[in-house]
């Protein structure tokens, strides 16, 4: 099913609002957008992206087959529904979201954004906040996802949404389509340092969300960001473990690994692994107290005790007797440096590490690399695997299995190594695609006979 399905449109009304020349009928009626002709449905606007390694022209006649209403597009085509040509597929959707927003009223806005934890922090706040709430769709939190958010808000109080940025200059525009009330900053670390150079840079674009909030907007932060640096006219409120955080909590894990959260009289342990998941729920709860300050914070504990994680974070699988803990969605150093503290703490009869590359570090890759030795060795596992060409320094520095790749074989060949009665951490960056030893280790037991 199409899960952007949004209010509805006539041809000429999306000529109009993207800017385009139209050609064909004006009153064909179109209702949510689709840059994926294989998730098209009746009545979507296809916008034709052009992208690095695709080019959405080729797979008009696909989005046609599948129902569409209405083609944006940047080159003159034929077609037997209406085609909006425009300059620019990308930012066409772009306008049309920028549209439909200034359609929307919401009670508060909410956007998150940081170098990691946005999408816990985001499902967090979106499940306190209750029912009539819009979020964004998966990790979707570029000027791609986020317009596609947008335009499937409709009939919600609450926008909760994810905003991200690989280079300098990404966040204003999202946040100028966003339009937050309240705005989040979970972390500051080395992620995405190839289109930034550096953390004090990568600070200064995350801060360009806080910069767009109103004089009587709240901007929740940890404790340990400065931000005295830059003119924000929002309220700002800090958490952290020390007494001058104005917000002060205590975290830790159980012996099982989840989070446990304290904030005054109320605490609660999660249902997601991991100490730093116990910060994301204390910047989710401060958030929601803001967006809806009738609810009292024992009703948000309650609410964010039992939502689990995203897939690929953390998550546990049990296959064939082995104890998968699959953090394979993404890494870098931070969330690195998280996963093997909770590894440490997790008792095995034996214990398995497979780490593929961090990747988007940029010039810091070589460097970042290299300093994960003392965590790595600190958490005493009984095999290390390590992945990827960047792996390969981290391997010299220890006993280990080395892969240079994240090939098939490779896959096969460590899912081999595996066995019953095994709590193996997979962590990786998501160009890894490390869960594929799950499914593989999966595959191999349905087919035993």
């Amino acid at each position: 099913m199409n899960e952007y399905v949004t209010v509805a449109f006539t041809s000429e009304q999306l000529a109009s609002c993207t800017h385009g020349t139209l050609r064909g009928e004006g009153n064909v009626q179109c209702s949510g957008a689709s840059i994926d002709s294989r998730q098209c449905n009746r009545g979507n606007v296809f916008f034709a992206l052009s992208g690095e390694h695709t080019d959405g022209h080729q797979f008009i006649e696909a989005a046609i087959s599948a129902g569409c209403g209405a083609v944006i597009v940047n080159r003159d085509i034929e077609a037997t529904v209406p085609i909006i040509k425009v300059e620019n597929v990308r930012k066409a959707l772009f306008d049309l979201a920028m549209h439909r927003r200034e359609q929307l009223e919401f009670k508060k806005v909410v956007a998150i954004t940081g170098s990691v934890g946005k999408t816990t922090t985001k499902d967090m706040i979106a499940c306190m906040l209750g029912s009539t709430v819009v979020k964004s769709l998966n990790s979707f939190n570029n000027d791609l996802g986020v317009p596609l958010t947008i335009l499937s808000a409709e009939d919600a109080e609450y926008l909760v949404a994810e905003v991200g940025a690989n280079e300098i200059g990404e966040i204003e525009p999202l946040a100028l389509l966003v339009r937050p009330d309240i705005g989040v900053l979970t972390s500051i670390d080395h992620a995405h340092l190839e289109g930034f150079g550096d953390c004090k840079t990568v600070l200064a674009e995350k801060v360009k969300l806080f910069e767009s909030l109103p004089s009587n907007g709240v901007a929740v932060v940890p404790e340990d960001i400065d931000l005295s640096e830059f003119a924000i006219s929002a309220s700002i409120y800090t958490v952290g473990w020390s007494d001058g955080a104005d917000v002060r909590i205590e975290t830790g894990v159980d012996d099982d690994g989840y989070g446990t959260l304290r904030i005054g009289e109320n605490e609660c342990t999660l249902s997601m692994l991991g100490e730093h998941n116990a910060m994301n729920a204390s910047l989710a709860i401060v958030a929601s107290m803001y967006a809806r300050p009738e609810l009292d914070q024992s009703q948000l504990f309650n609410s964010v005790h039992g939502l689990e994680g995203s897939a690929g974070r953390l998550q546990k699988d049990d296959v064939d007797g082995i104890s998968f803990i699959d953090d394979s969605y993404n890494a870098n150093p931070a969330s690195m440096r998280s996963a093997l503290k909770l590894f440490q703490a997790i008792s095995s009869p034996r214990k398995v590490m497979v780490l593929g590359d961090m990747l988007e570090l940029g010039d810091f890759a070589h460097a970042e690399h290299r300093l994960l030795s003392n965590s790595i060795q600190s958490v005493a596992a009984d095999l290390v695997i390590f992945v990827g060409p960047q792996m390969k320094i981290t391997s010299e520095s220890m006993p280990s299995i080395y892969e240079q790749d994240a090939s098939i074989d490779a896959m096969l060949r460590i899912a081999s190594l595996l066995k019953t009665g095994d709590t193996v951490l997979i962590k990786g960056s998501r160009g890894m695609q490390l869960e594929r030893i799950i499914e593989l280790k999966r595959q191999i037991k349905v087919s035993r006979p």
